[in-house]
């Protein structure tokens, strides 16, 4: 039986506007442009950060060689009051500057509200800028999401047009964590022995191909299909829905039916179990087609699909066509949980995050809003 896991992010939306009752919320301006940028992601160099510094002004760029260093910038970043905040660096460099920047507004202004709650004290709320994306590291999932292209290219769009288009992405959070895509099982392993390479990977010539798409096949097939055959990576699992919840339906051309609240979605042995609010691994790879199908929801999937059998329908998974109805379970939720029956690599973002054996996908209520880049399609 599921222990519920109460935690403070899951007060009703009801509640916090309870707490925040007659507080103003400081406007952000998003002419106001932070770029912050990571030292460490693989197309970050000196020459482009100068480049982008004079796009936006020095003072208004941010360049990190550390997470020490990323948190006070993100701390300077919000007190300073930018309405857009441009990140550079791939999708955990990205995710990982939302976090810092959320987390820090959060902490402030639960302070507020104690301070208003307890001594009557009106506090100024602090408002949520919007972000903006630079296709600079590996992976870039979100850069397909929202039309990224050229870094510098990108950057003088935003800070000379200030494109006003944005797209409103739910988050989704595991404990402290938001993301936009995780995964336990298969992907998480292949993502562990992936990193595994390029650490180990010395060669000047064999270096770039570690960090591209090949390096990912290089480990799938150097390690972890090996490790899978040698230790079987299934585990049993029980997935239950707090929230409202659709199953999608491939046998009736992907028919959503709804589930009720507290209902048993998955019982049985799985090698992958993924929640994604968008479709896109890093690559192109179309692991959740089903992401934005409803609003405010995300779509879980869960696998017991083998490794040879991955392999041999490979490309439908990566278009996001392949079904399945015996091996593929797709459901759409606000509120899941997961058991499993071991510890298994988590990943999210594409960010290796330890082991696992119990999960508490929540849907955060207010969804970021990212700066779409994508060209506005032209009408006949």
């Amino acid at each position: 039986m599921l222990t519920p896991v109460v935690a403070p992010h899951e007060r009703t939306q009801e509640s916090l506007a309870a707490e925040t009752a007659g507080l103003p919320v400081a406007p952000t301006d998003p002419d106001k442009v932070a770029v912050l940028l990571n030292r460490n992601a693989r197309r970050v160099t000196d020459a482009l950060a100068k480049k982008l510094g004079r796009l936006v002004g020095t003072d208004n760029l941010y360049y990190s060689r550390s997470l020490e260093e990323a948190e006070a910038f993100a701390r300077e970043i919000v007190q300073r009051g930018y309405g857009t905040v441009v990140c550079g660096g791939g999708d955990g460099t990205f995710v990982q500057a939302i976090n810092m920047v959320q987390r820090y507004i959060d902490e402030a202004n639960q302070w507020r509200v104690q301070r208003y709650l307890r001594f009557g004290e009106k506090q100024t709320l602090l408002g949520e800028p919007r972000f903006a994306f630079l296709r600079l590291g590996t992976g870039n999932a979100i850069g397909r999401l929202v039309g990224a292209t050229q870094a510098a290219k990108d950057l003088r769009r935003i800070v000379d047009y200030l494109p006003r288009r944005t797209q409103p992405i739910p988050l989704i959070r595991e404990g402290d964590d938001r993301f936009f895509f995780a995964g336990i099982g298969y992907d998480s392993q292949l993502l562990n022995d992936y990193n595994w390479l390029k650490a180990h990977t010395h060669n000047k010539l064999l270096k770039p191909i570690m960090h591209s798409v090949a390096g990912y096949f290089v480990a799938l097939f150097g390690r972890t299909i090996p490790s899978i055959m040698a230790d079987n990576k299934t585990v049993e699992c029980k997935v239950t829905t707090v929230g409202e919840a659709y199953y999608v339906d491939p046998a009736r051309g992907d028919f959503s039916e709804r589930i009720e609240p507290g209902s048993t979605l998955f019982e049985g042995p799985a090698s992958y179990i993924g929640a994604g609010s968008t479709p896109y691994y890093g690559y192109g790879f179309r692991i959740f087609p089903f992401a934005r199908m409803m609003p405010n929801m995300m779509q879980l999937r869960v696998s017991n699909m083998g490794p040879f059998r991955t392999l041999a329908n490979l490309r439908g998974l990566w278009g996001g066509t392949h079904r399945d109805s015996k091996r593929i379970f797709d459901f759409l939720g606000t509120h899941i949980r997961v058991e499993l029956s071991r510890a298994l690599p988590f990943q999210h973002s594409g960010d290796a995050s330890g082991e696992r054996d119990k999960l508490d996908l929540v849907l955060d209520p207010s969804p970021l809003q990212l700066v779409d880049l994508s060209r506005a399609r032209q009408l006949a």
